[in-house]
């Protein structure tokens, strides 16, 4: 009852009041060179330049190396310009004050710091970021495991050691729900539980299913190393592994298993750590800030508009009227801001969970998405290194992947025949079976997301524009039922992706 009633004190006045809570801050970041988190660090900066320190933990051999990443990487930056220009000749000066690069893992004790380091960061922080995490769907399980996991565990111990800390926020995903199916609730997991011994004990309340615990994936993950010689064949190995795991206790990937399982650590260690989780959903380019169509990297969605742009992917093993659930980072970026002022006001002990995501309040089909693709690059086709301009199909849909294989080698076959006006030579046989078989396994990990059957409710985001003042809703959109996606995938994000992401990239 009494957060209740200093929300509606805030309501009254100015909201959660999101620029006077960073004002003066102490901030640890992990993964501060990823896409999100650099989004995060530069609009906090812009919006509020009274905050104090922003440390960002580094993998780098050495201070000197740990400067040169945050200069070439952050503050050389395209997403910062508008940062820039807002200070002018004061630019450098101002941003060397805030950011301060830090020598670290994530995944190592201390967070990989040295003592001194780790114990002046720990006296002086008020809030930690934690943004570190691999992503990669079918990473070996080991790898996954130590960022994933290992690296909430170590970010936990040393949050402890953080006396004035008011707030851990941790990103996770929306897909570390795995196959929970329908509207899924803004619920924390807790150590040993899983999505297999959900659906079973819905089921039959009285049957047993094995507890997923962090001990025993580690204990599996150390017995196979010692038991291997083969480093080749261990990579296979731990990657095999993690699929079947995550497989086993009801997930897709080797990503969102871990993922989850970072989760629970988190919850099982927080005690009485104030913890926000984010879980966005597949994020794509900035909607509005700095500018629209900023991005960094590949995501989820861009490599099958890609490839579908240059004719080389012209089906899909998915369901055409299956949700895509997309969020723009900076509305990523500003849910998490206004999420952490909140809670950072309220400094109570509890576990908060959010989820950033559009599917259940402004949905959006894999049909509609290609639909819009196919409309941009039909007015835009591709050009390639002949300069011959490259004709999309309407995208076809099916739910076998030996349909898909077949398709795609027809189509490819055809394409080559009448560009070079006669049969394919062997050479252009084996150069189309090698492509075949890269989309047929590019679709297979895609699968799980192209028939998911899940929308995310976001009754937490919505709390939060009820807190926030009208002002806070103009500088800290975060409304996804404003986005029109035509207009948003068409005029901004393909665009986006093709200046930040494809120039001078081999892909392009």
């Amino acid at each position: 009852m009494d957060d209740e009633k200093e929300i509606i004190s805030q309501k009254a006045n100015n909201g959660i009041g999101i620029v006077e809570f960073f004002e003066g801050k102490n901030i640890l970041v992990t993964g501060g060179t990823g896409f999100l988190a650099k989004a995060l660090i530069e609009k906090m900066l812009r919006t509020t330049p009274k905050i104090n320190k922003i440390y960002i933990l580094i993998r780098a051999k050495d201070k000197g190396a740990a400067f040169n990443r945050l200069k070439s990487e952050i503050i050389e930056s395209k997403l910062f310009k508008c940062l820039e220009e807002m200070h002018g000749e004061y630019y450098k000066p101002f941003i060397l004050n805030k950011l301060i690069p830090v020598v670290g893992n994530i995944y190592e004790p201390n967070l990989g710091m040295d003592i001194i380091t780790s114990q002046q960061i720990a006296q002086q922080i008020d809030l930690i970021i934690d943004s570190a995490a691999n992503t990669t769907f079918d990473e070996r399980y080991d790898l996954s495991l130590d960022v994933n996991v290992n690296g909430p565990y170590q970010l936990m111990t040393f949050a402890k050691k953080c006396k004035n800390l008011k707030l851990l926020m941790h990103y996770s995903t929306a897909y570390a729900n795995g196959e929970r199916e329908g509207l899924i609730l803004e619920k924390p997991f807790s150590m040993g539980e899983s999505i297999t011994k959900e659906k079973i004990t819905s089921i039959s309340p009285f049957t047993n299913f094995p507890s997923l615990h962090v001990d025993n994936e580690m204990d599996l993950v150390s017995k196979l190393k010692n038991n291997s010689t083969n480093n080749i064949g261990l990579e296979q190995i731990m990657k095999n592994v993690g699929v079947e795991r995550a497989n086993l206790y009801g997930w897709q990937d080797t990503y969102t298993f871990t993922k989850a399982i970072g989760e629970m650590m988190i919850n099982n260690m927080r005690h009485d750590i104030p913890i926000l989780i984010i879980r966005p959903s597949i994020i794509t380019s900035s909607y509005k800030e700095p500018f629209p169509g900023w991005m960094q990297g590949f995501r989820t969605i861009d490599p099958l508009i890609f490839f579908y742009r240059k004719g080389d992917l012209p089906c899909l093993l998915g369901d055409p009227n299956g949700l895509v659930d997309l969020v723009p980072v900076d509305m990523v970026v500003n849910a998490t801001m206004a999420a952490m002022a909140k809670h950072g006001n309220l400094q109570n002990r509890q576990l908060n969970i959010y989820h950033v995501a559009s599917s259940s309040i402004n949905p959006v089909s894999f049909s509609q998405i290609f639909d819009y693709s196919y409309n941009f690059f039909k007015l835009f086709p591709f050009v390639n290194k002949k300069g011959d301009k490259c004709e999309v199909k309407k995208m076809r849909f099916f739910d076998k992947i030996l349909d898909v294989e077949n398709y795609i080698w027809e189509v490819l076959s055809k394409q080559h025949e009448v560009q070079n006006g006669k049969e394919l030579t062997k050479i252009q046989i084996r150069l189309i079976k090698k492509k075949v078989e890269y989309l047929k396994n590019f679709s297979k990990l895609h699968e799980p997301y192209m028939f998911y059957k899940g929308r995310f409710d976001n009754g937490n985001i919505r709390k939060l524009m009820e807190d926030m003042s009208e002002e806070e809703k103009r500088s800290f959109e975060i409304d996804v039922t404003k986005i029109n996606w035509r207009n948003y995938i068409e005029k901004i994000h393909i665009l986006g992706v093709q200046k930040y992401v494809l120039e001078g990239n081999r892909i392009n």
